[in-house]
């Protein structure tokens, strides 16, 4: 058996030696996980406490990370907010299916394709009166460009661009009362908008079905109203009283044919359509 004293001696080399090496040991560093992650790998960022410089540089990039999501979120309710200013006002350019100040799609094309004035000689107009809807097509199309420009630009709430959009449709009107309809509908036709309802299919039964109105018609007007668009169609159908007895005028083939129905709906299906106008 071991002696006490020898004991004593073991037990305080080894708590000596122990407190030596605790005191060589190099401070541990702290590692402290911050509220912030890399932007594409999407992995935790560990910042060294025991570095000021490294903290103070985590800090401008939390920063910097934040502001550019700001950004970000700014881009797309700016995007959201010119897809909802068309949609609200119905407005697409002539001939454009893409953005319309695009170089590779827009400004940039052959003038047959903006508006053809060979359609309006064609439909008995002189050369200066072809010239005169030309140029009056082309200030109603910049118009609106740059009323789109300026309404995203100052951030214009949706009812102002109603508004103001109204006001350039309001000038169209007064000049498709000035050209008449024939007139009217040459100038449609040649800058490619709608001049015409077609007729997709047509419910037996229905108003429209029961007068004899076929797949394949136009319809040109609807209690004496020119007709060019379905829109226009669905607005006079809701006119006056529903016991009016109403015509139809319809192009078949080549032929004008008029119907009488009562005032509603025809029970068809529609679609817009470009036609050259009858000479």
């Amino acid at each position: 058996m071991k002696s006490p004293i020898f004991l004593l001696t073991f037990v305080l080399t080894v708590g000596i030696t122990i407190g030596f090496l605790i005191q060589r040991t190099p401070e541990a560093t702290v590692l402290t996980a911050v509220d912030n992650s890399d932007p594409e790998t999407g992995e935790l960022i560990l910042i060294d406490n025991s570095n000021s410089d490294i903290t103070e540089l985590s800090r401008l990039m939390q920063r910097e990370i934040k502001a550019r999501r700001s950004l970000e979120q700014k881009l797309k309710q700016l995007n959201l907010q010119v897809s909802q200013l068309q949609s609200s006002s119905g407005y697409q350019p002539a001939n454009l299916s893409s953005q319309t100040d695009s170089p590779a799609s827009s400004e940039i094309q052959a003038d047959n394709d903006w508006f053809n004035e060979q359609a309006l000689v064609d439909s008995g107009m002189t050369s200066s009166q072809a010239i005169e809807l030309k140029s009056f097509f082309e200030q109603q199309e910049l118009q609106q460009l740059f009323l789109r420009d300026q309404a995203v630009r100052e951030s214009w709430d949706r009812q102002r661009y109603r508004e103001e959009f109204q006001t350039l449709n309001d000038e169209e009107d007064v000049f498709k009362a000035k050209l008449g309809d024939s007139a009217y509908d040459a100038y449609l036709y040649a800058s490619g908008q709608s001049n015409r309802v077609s007729v997709i299919s047509v419910l037996a039964t229905a108003p429209a079905g029961t007068a004899g109105i076929l797949a394949g018609d136009y319809i040109l007007r609807y209690d004496n109203q020119r007709i060019y668009s379905g829109i226009e169609l669905r607005q006079a159908t809701t006119g006056g009283n529903a016991t009016d007895s109403v015509s139809v005028q319809v192009e078949r083939d080549g032929e004008i044919l008029e119907f009488y129905l009562k005032r509603g709906p025809l029970g068809i299906r529609m679609n817009s359509a470009s036609a050259a106008p009858r000479t």
